[in-house]
């Protein structure tokens, strides 16, 4: 019943709201035509009619009113076209109006060639009321009565129309107040309803529970026919409640150990994002991952020994930064290294890549170098990355360019996408990967960290080893200062390892010192 009652009130709710939409439509075009036809129109006429009348005086003047007179009759013209323009295609009474005074106005500048003093009389002398209903055709008098009857119809259409306006407000304000009783009706009925159906029966059982609590015997035995019902729905609903609370109190428990593991989880992830293995022979590496949020980064970087005994190195950078990012950077870095132990290509190995980012919504940049000391050759695929860093042993500093576009699900990879180059690589050589946090990170003022100021910080380092050059770089961008909470800043580099020198440097070495050290903050 109750169902039935809100159905049809909604029903008449919505018969009522469809009335008043269409009163409502039609007043404000009733109201629109007003402010944008009729008013106009009427104007324009009284602009015509002004018009018409400097014309009559300036001819009036003779010759000396040459120039106000060539100045109305242009006036007139213009007016004439303005309102048929705005009146044109009204009506059939109002366009016949229009096309007369037309005729009339055209005629009357053509008579008013003549400069003969009677002539210019008989033209422009008179208006129309003081000439009456014998107003001859290409006369003053002529136009001047056609705007008077243009103007009249002019303002009996606006008036009928203003009470079409006003006829359909009052059918909107009828609406609203059928609206309101219908809604008022529908709210009685609900609430009827509601007390015969809800309400009586939750009062009765309540009354029932407190005499039982009192101690009353007449409450004894199985409750009335209208209460078990309710009685059984209460008590199968207060099981649902309990079993609910049991839930959710195994639920704050395991939440609540949760957070006990998140510290662990998270120094956790930031371990395998900058994890590296051991290089191969002849290769040093440094590197570290410095996140905008906490520990967690979007980047993520590594390095492989290979069977041929050269070294694998990369970087990337997932969109975004924070857990979300973090989370795929480590799914990333894991197809990198097996793709890497396997041998694959480097065109394969971004492919891979973009297979493992189906279905996600981000996208990665990527750069991977395979280093060859015995060969002295350096052998690189970039993925719409950063272009790397390399630092001649002479101190001139040059960039690998890209081979390919960046990493996205949306985009097609055949093979072959990511095209692969090799440059000679040998001693005193250093290569340097490296995030666009670090080359477009701001300080306060807006001016970036740059990559000039990358190159020079490379080039003035005495001693051009990995663990150096990421140590200066990191220095340079505290003095900056950048701001670190803008984006992930991450740097990885490599160069040939001296003999009998470690291969796998540190995170964190002392500051070299740069001609940027010396400087100070730029």
């Amino acid at each position: 019943m109750l169902t039935t009652m809100i159905g049809l009130a909604a029903l008449l709710a919505a018969g009522v709201a469809a009335t008043g939409y269409g009163l409502n439509a039609r007043h404000e075009h009733a109201a629109r035509r007003i402010e944008t036809l009729w008013r106009p129109a009427v104007v324009e006429v009284g602009a015509v009619r002004a018009a018409a009348g400097d014309l009559r005086a300036a001819s009036l003047a003779g010759a000396g009113g040459e120039e106000l007179r060539e100045d109305a009759r242009r006036a007139l013209e213009e007016h004439l076209e303005a309102l048929g323009k705005l009146a044109g295609g009204t009506d059939a009474a109002v366009d016949a109006e229009i096309a007369g005074l037309d005729r009339d106005a055209s005629r009357w500048l053509a008579n008013a060639s003549s400069d003969a003093a009677a002539d210019r009389m008989r033209t422009y002398g008179l208006p129309a009321y003081a000439v009456g209903a014998d107003s001859a055709e290409g006369t003053y008098a002529a136009v001047d009565a056609r705007t008077t009857e243009l103007a009249a119809l002019l303002e009996e259409r606006g008036a009928r129309e203003a009470q079409n306006a006003m006829w359909h407000m009052n059918g909107v304000m009828l609406y609203i107040l059928s609206l309101a009783v219908a809604l008022l009706v529908a709210a009685v009925a609900a609430a009827v309803v509601l007390q015969r159906r809800y309400l009586a029966p939750a009062g009765a059982l309540a009354r029932r529970l407190r005499r039982a609590a009192s101690g009353d015997p007449s409450v004894a035995g199985p409750p009335p026919e209208d209460g078990r019902g309710w009685i059984g729905r209460l008590t199968e609903e207060a099981e649902g409640v309990r079993e609910r609370l049991v839930v959710s109190q195994r639920e704050t428990l395991r939440n609540r150990e949760a957070l006990v593991q998140v510290g662990p989880a998270v120094q956790g992830l930031h371990e395998i994002l900058t994890s590296r293995e051991e290089p191969g022979p002849g290769i040093a590496v440094a590197g570290d991952v410095r996140a905008a949020e906490g520990l967690i980064a979007g980047d993520y970087i590594g390095a492989v020994s290979l069977s041929d005994s050269s070294t694998a190195v990369f970087l990337g950078d997932v969109c975004g930064h924070g857990v979300p990012a973090g989370l795929l950077a480590v799914r990333l870095k894991s197809v990198l290294t097996v793709g890497l132990r396997l041998e694959a290509d480097l065109d394969s190995l971004v492919r891979a890549v973009h297979q493992a980012l189906a279905g996600e919504e981000c996208f990665t940049t990527l750069a991977v170098a395979v280093l060859d000391p015995e060969r002295s050759t350096l052998t690189w695929v970039n993925a719409g990355h950063e272009e790397p860093f390399l630092r001649r042993g002479d101190g001139t500093v040059e960039r690998l360019q890209t081979t390919g576009p960046l990493v996205h699900p949306f985009l097609e990879a055949p093979p072959g996408t990511w095209q692969t180059r090799t440059v000679r690589f040998g001693p005193g050589d250093l290569l340097l990967l490296s995030t666009d946090g670090l080359t477009e990170g701001r300080r306060h003022d807006g001016e970036e960290f740059g990559e000039q100021r990358v190159s020079r910080v490379l080039a003035g380092l005495d001693e051009p080893t990995p663990s150096a050059a990421v140590t200066a770089l990191y220095a340079a961008a505290e003095r900056f200062p950048v701001d670190w909470g803008r984006d992930d800043i991450s740097l990885l580099a490599a160069a040939p390892a001296p003999p009998h020198r470690r291969t796998s440097e540190p995170r964190t070495t002392r500051p070299a010192r740069t001609d940027e050290n010396e400087a100070g903050q730029d």
